[in-house]
């Protein structure tokens, strides 16, 4: 048996050895996995960076391209001006950066008309002439797209990046690229033309939109195949990384089983060893046991062998017994007839008593007996005078109870005529009332109509004074009588209310008309005046829009560069002071909410050692404290200032992390030229400054500021 659970034992503990080398490979696949999720997830997050960016660069292009859009599409509506012709201006293509030249050039004429001028018609109209050769470095080569009847202003304008002073032969103009204008006759211009060269800008600036257009979004088709290539090949890592756990957790089982397995064959090993021991030591035990009953076996037979014979024996013991259970019986009849005794003399002593309450309960009774024999003479005494008045009465009686009945019968008569006069008096009554409530009824509605006809009546009364009054102040003329007075039929005019009605409409016709304005004419030229200036100035209005909207477009551009450059660099430090302050973990900067970083919010995301990667929100006090400690230190490594102040950022931290705070104040001291301003009640950080500010009252009452060097202090204990 020993043997069999030896090799039991040897098989289960090669078996726990397989397991525990299973569970070691699964580990370094494990974590082999892991690293390669690492590198995935850091590839995924660049894939991502590159798409927000890319998103973010489309979003302005697309955002400025649509607004330009928008603008071109509002001018195409307002291309066609005066008899259909089109402005100068929509004609034009200028090459870029050379939009304040042309516009300085053409100044005003370039929202002058192109096409021969219609008869009698105001306004400026390009109709074209024929152009002269061309200077060197003339404008017009700079010029994509030139009508025909703006060749000959362009020809002989030279370009230049500044007025050289060279001298200009008749006809001939210097333009630089920045339009300052000057003409062979002396006149000199700057700035002119500022609307319409924002207006050629904003055309070149859509065109260059128009053509990047395609390779941002195809750039940003590439990002996001690359992120969801990236993500993929995470998710199928991830399911690997599951596989793997999962893996992991079936060896880690399986090794637990077997060192289980294990630990139940070495404890039933252990178990037979200590079984075999104790079987042993009963073994011994038992041999020693029967050792002694077999001398004890042997003194019993020795001692049986030296006893008498035992009949005689066996008859004495008849003997006493028998005499024993003769004095038992004889002890247990006297114990019973002292029993006996005692119950009857008990018995005795409780009848004692008995009679005794009941002597003492006759008594009483006898006594309440005699009082009320006495009670009951008294009341045969009353009884016999009350029956001598009641034998006087029964004559009396009868007489009242004769004249009752007649009483009785004569009311009984007057009441049902009293009755019957009553219910005639209420039939009366009720036909009356009905009567009274029909009469009353017949009188409220002839007031009604009375009082209703009376107001119609004065109604009518004053519409014909009223009538009367505007027929003499409108017409000098009296009212036309009604026809009923005169006798005339009804049917020669309408009805009142008809007549009143057509009244009201044409004399609200006659005063909508009202009076007959004799400068009409001249209100329509000045309103037409006013809406040509209007235009002009709408049209001003548009290009400054449009030249704004492309300045906020640059702006915006150049915004987004700055904005992720700086964050870029914060986010590095940041990464590199908290692995610092925390000597381990990691953290990062995240735009959040937007694609468009001039948008976006910024989230802080941080894993100190030992934690998941978690937001600020969710860390402890003092991780918080480190964490922002962190991002205000590389904020000041990004753009530093001369003075920082930190008011109680150590409060939240323990000792240990005081420490580091300290250390890496040190850091940023020598690194920057930053002083520092520590605002704190921690000795620790106290003792690691250069200078301590503070007031104390060495007198009560009395406040005092007290400064101490540090620095100058050890140097004066290193002299001494």
């Amino acid at each position: 048996m020993a043997a069999t659970v030896a090799e039991i034992t040897q098989r289960v503990s090669e078996a726990a050895s397989a397991a525990g080398q299973a569970l070691a490979e699964a580990r370094t696949a494990l974590d082999a996995r892991r690293m390669r999720k690492d590198t995935l997830q850091q590839v995924r997050d660049a894939a991502a960076s590159a798409l927000a960016g890319a998103k973010a660069e489309l979003a302005g292009i697309e955002r400025e391209h649509g607004a330009l859009l928008r603008d071109r599409e509002s001018r195409a509506k307002q291309a066609k001006g005066q008899h259909g012709l089109p402005a100068a201006i929509d004609r034009l293509k200028v090459a870029p950066g050379y939009e304040r030249a042309l516009a300085a050039v053409l100044g005003r004429d370039a929202r002058a008309l192109l096409g021969p001028a219609p008869r009698d018609a105001d306004g400026r109209y390009w109709t074209g002439a024929a152009a002269p050769p061309p200077v060197e470095e003339s404008l017009a080569a700079q010029v994509k797209e030139c009508p025909s009847e703006l060749a000959a202003r362009l020809a002989l304008v030279h370009l230049a990046e500044t007025d050289d002073g060279r001298i200009l032969a008749p006809g001939e103009w210097l333009v630089t690229r920045a339009g300052r204008l000057r003409r062979w006759d002396g006149f000199v211009a700057a700035g002119e033309g500022a609307a319409e060269a924002a207006r050629l800008e904003a055309e070149n600036r859509f065109a260059e939109l128009d053509a990047a257009l395609p390779a941002r979004r195809a750039a940003t088709v590439e990002a996001q195949a690359a992120q969801d290539e990236s993500q993929d090949a995470l998710a199928a890592l991830q399911r690997d990384l599951i596989a793997g756990e999962r893996a992991l957790a079936a060896a880690a089982d399986a090794e637990r089983s077997a060192l289980r397995e294990l630990d139940r064959a070495e404890d039933a090993k252990a178990r037979q060893q200590a079984r075999r021991a104790e079987l042993e030591t009963a073994g011994g035990e038992l041999a020693e046991r029967l050792r002694d009953a077999e001398s004890d076996a042997a003194a019993a037979e020795a001692r049986r062998q030296s006893l008498p014979d035992p009949a005689e024996g066996r008859a004495a013991l008849d003997a006493a017994q028998g005499r024993h259970n003769a004095g038992r019986q004889a002890m247990q009849a006297a114990t019973a007839a002292l029993s006996a005794h005692d119950q009857a003399l008990s018995a005795r002593r409780e009848r004692a008593a008995a009679q005794r309450s009941d002597v003492k309960g006759w008594q009483a009774r006898a006594g309440d007996a005699a009082k009320r024999l006495a009670g009951m003479a008294q009341r045969f005494e009353e009884i016999e005078a009350e029956r001598a008045v009641a034998g006087a009465k029964p004559p009396a009686l009868l007489r009242e109870i004769e004249e009752g009945a007649a009483i009785r019968t004569r009311v009984a008569a007057d009441l049902a005529t009293a009755e019957a006069a009553l219910a005639a008096a209420d039939t009366a009554g009720r036909h009356a009332d009905t009567t009274l409530a029909a009469a009353t009824e017949t009188l409220a509605a002839a007031r009604e109509q009375r009082a209703a006809a009376t107001a119609r009546a004065e109604s009518e009364e004053q519409r014909r004074a009223e009538c009367a009054r505007q027929s003499g102040d409108r017409f000098q003329c009296p009212p036309p009588l009604l026809p009923e007075r005169f006798g005339f039929a009804a049917a020669d005019v309408g009805p009142a209310e008809q007549e009143a009605a057509t009244l009201d409409r044409l004399s609200a016709d006659r005063e909508r008309l009202g009076p007959v304005n004799l400068v009409a004419a001249d209100e329509l030229a000045e309103s037409e005046s006013r809406q040509n200036e209007a235009l002009a100035e709408q049209g001003e209005l548009t290009e400054a829009v449009h030249r704004l909207r492309g300045s906020i477009g640059s702006l915006n551009r150049e915004g987004r560069e700055r904005l992720r450059a700086a964050f870029t660099e914060v986010d590095t430090h940041f990464r590199r002071l908290f692995t610092r302050l925390f000597q381990g973990g990691q953290a990062e900067l995240a735009l959040v909410d937007s694609d468009d970083p001039l948008e976006a919010g910024l989230e802080i995301l941080a894993q100190p050692p030992g934690k998941r990667l978690q937001s600020l929100t969710l860390l402890s006090g003092g991780e918080q404290a480190l964490t922002a400690v962190a991002l205000i230190f590389a904020l000041f490594l990004t753009n530093p200032a001369p003075i920082c102040v930190l008011d109680e950022v150590d409060a939240p931290l323990d000792d240990a992390n005081v420490e580091r705070f300290c250390d890496l104040l040190d850091v940023m001291v020598s690194e920057t030229e930053t002083r520092y301003l520590i605002v704190t009640h921690n000795a620790v950080t106290m003792s690691r400054m250069h200078r301590l500010f503070g007031v104390t009252m060495m007198e009560k009452g009395v406040s005092r500021l007290v400064s101490v060097d540090l620095g100058g202090a050890e140097e004066l204990l290193a002299a001494e």
